[in-house]
């Protein structure tokens, strides 16, 4: 049998060849855009950020708003009444309080407990001074109490104490009552407004 001859097969193949080129190309058919595998992970990564940034912006602003609104409405409740301190004699235009009295009402039992803290409003030794200061608070609502902090100085503290008073909105609302109550006092002739106020945790007797 003899093989077919080699220029036929070879215009076989010139002939597919040319009908292939005459065939019209679609644009971009059968193309594929391969994008490089870590400009993939970068955008991801974005992508991933951006949604953590979103989430924890809305969750801090919604603990911040939530903290505000829990100072304001405990603010808005009733101010508890505190049993204003016995009347004292009046001699000529200065109220001069008698030393049993003022002893009755400055050394009451201490009231703190041990591991809260609690603000330290004002210490001297100036013991008229600091009966005065604490008859101020009382008539403002604020349970406040004095307490020998040396031999020769005593200190007059708030009565309500907090575990957090940084986070507490609680504690956080005292403190603004009492800047209320500093406002008064200084504008009373008192010799501070009762800003440098300062917490303290009590570790016992």
């Amino acid at each position: 049998m003899s093989s077919p001859r080699p220029g036929l097969y070879e215009a076989l193949l010139k002939r597919r060849a040319e009908q292939a080129a005459e065939l019209p190309s679609a644009p971009g058919a059968g193309s594929v855009v391969r994008l490089p595998r870590g400009l993939v992970y970068v955008v991801a990564l974005i992508w991933g950020g951006s949604l953590i940034f979103a989430w924890a912006l809305g969750r801090g602003t919604g603990r911040t708003e939530g903290f505000d609104e829990a100072v304001q409405a405990i603010q808005a409740d009733s101010i508890p009444q505190v049993s204003p301190p016995p009347s004292l004699p009046v001699a000529g235009d200065s109220r001069i309080p008698p030393e049993s009295s003022r002893q009755r009402i400055g050394a009451v039992t201490d009231p703190r407990q041990p591991g809260l803290n609690y603000l330290v409003v004002q210490s001297g030794s100036n013991q008229k001074a600091l009966f005065e200061l604490l008859e101020h608070l009382q008539g403002e609502g604020l349970a406040a109490f004095m307490t020998s902090a040396t031999i020769s100085s005593s200190r007059v503290l708030l009565s309500e104490g907090f575990s957090a008073p940084n986070s507490d909105p609680r504690a956080v609302a005292l403190r603004d009552r009492l800047h209320r109550a500093g406002t008064t006092w200084k504008a009373s002739g008192g010799v501070s407004d009762l800003t440098d106020a300062y917490w303290e945790k009590f570790n016992g007797p």
